[in-house]
Protein backbone atom coordinates (compact mmCIF):
# COMPACT_ATOMS: atom_id res chain seq x y z
CA UNK A 1 0.00 0.00 0.00
CA UNK A 2 2.67 2.43 0.95
CA UNK A 3 4.40 1.61 -3.14
CA UNK A 4 0.99 2.48 -4.18
CA UNK A 5 0.58 5.88 -2.19
CA UNK A 6 3.91 6.97 -2.93
CA UNK A 7 3.08 6.58 -6.49
CA UNK A 8 0.02 8.54 -6.44
CA UNK A 9 2.05 11.02 -4.69
CA UNK A 10 4.54 11.48 -7.22
CA UNK A 11 1.98 11.07 -10.16
CA UNK A 12 -0.19 13.94 -8.72
CA UNK A 13 3.04 16.37 -8.37
CA UNK A 14 3.96 15.59 -12.15
CA UNK A 15 0.60 16.82 -12.97
CA UNK A 16 0.99 20.12 -10.90
CA UNK A 17 4.43 20.29 -12.88
CA UNK A 18 2.96 20.74 -15.84
CA UNK A 19 0.80 23.43 -14.79
CA UNK A 20 1.24 26.81 -15.69
CA UNK A 21 3.04 28.86 -13.07
CA UNK A 22 0.34 30.85 -12.31
CA UNK A 23 -2.08 28.27 -11.62
CA UNK A 24 1.07 26.44 -9.81
CA UNK A 25 1.18 29.53 -7.58
CA UNK A 26 -2.79 29.92 -6.78
CA UNK A 27 -2.30 26.82 -6.09
CA UNK A 28 0.31 26.75 -3.64
CA UNK A 29 -1.54 29.95 -2.04
CA UNK A 30 -4.85 27.82 -0.95
CA UNK A 31 -2.63 24.94 -0.05
CA UNK A 32 -1.29 27.38 2.54
CA UNK A 33 -4.19 29.00 3.67
CA UNK A 34 -6.52 25.65 4.20
CA UNK A 35 -3.65 23.43 4.88
CA UNK A 36 -0.70 25.59 6.73
CA UNK A 37 -1.31 23.74 10.40
CA UNK A 38 -0.42 20.46 7.81
CA UNK A 39 2.24 22.34 6.14
CA UNK A 40 3.96 23.58 9.18
CA UNK A 41 4.12 20.03 11.21
CA UNK A 42 5.27 18.49 8.09
CA UNK A 43 8.29 21.02 7.62
CA UNK A 44 8.66 20.52 11.59
CA UNK A 45 9.17 16.90 11.61
CA UNK A 46 11.67 17.16 8.05
CA UNK A 47 13.52 19.04 9.42
CA UNK A 48 13.88 17.03 13.02
CA UNK A 49 14.14 13.44 10.76
CA UNK A 50 17.24 15.66 9.08
CA UNK A 51 19.09 16.68 11.87
CA UNK A 52 18.49 13.19 13.71
CA UNK A 53 19.57 11.45 10.16
CA UNK A 54 22.72 13.78 10.55
CA UNK A 55 23.51 13.79 14.16
CA UNK A 56 23.00 17.44 14.81
CA UNK A 57 21.09 17.63 17.67
CA UNK A 58 20.27 21.16 20.02
CA UNK A 59 22.62 21.66 22.91
CA UNK A 60 21.51 21.79 26.54
CA UNK A 61 22.00 25.93 26.28
CA UNK A 62 19.83 25.38 22.56
CA UNK A 63 17.11 23.76 24.08
CA UNK A 64 17.01 25.47 26.98
CA UNK A 65 16.67 28.87 25.07
CA UNK A 66 14.39 27.37 22.67
CA UNK A 67 11.83 26.16 24.86
CA UNK A 68 11.85 29.30 26.84
CA UNK A 69 11.33 31.40 23.65
CA UNK A 70 7.96 29.49 23.69
CA UNK A 71 4.64 31.41 24.10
Amino acid sequence: MQAQNSNAAHSLYVLYETLPNDIQQEFLQELMQKQADKLETLALYLACQEAKDENEFLTEEETTAFINSLP
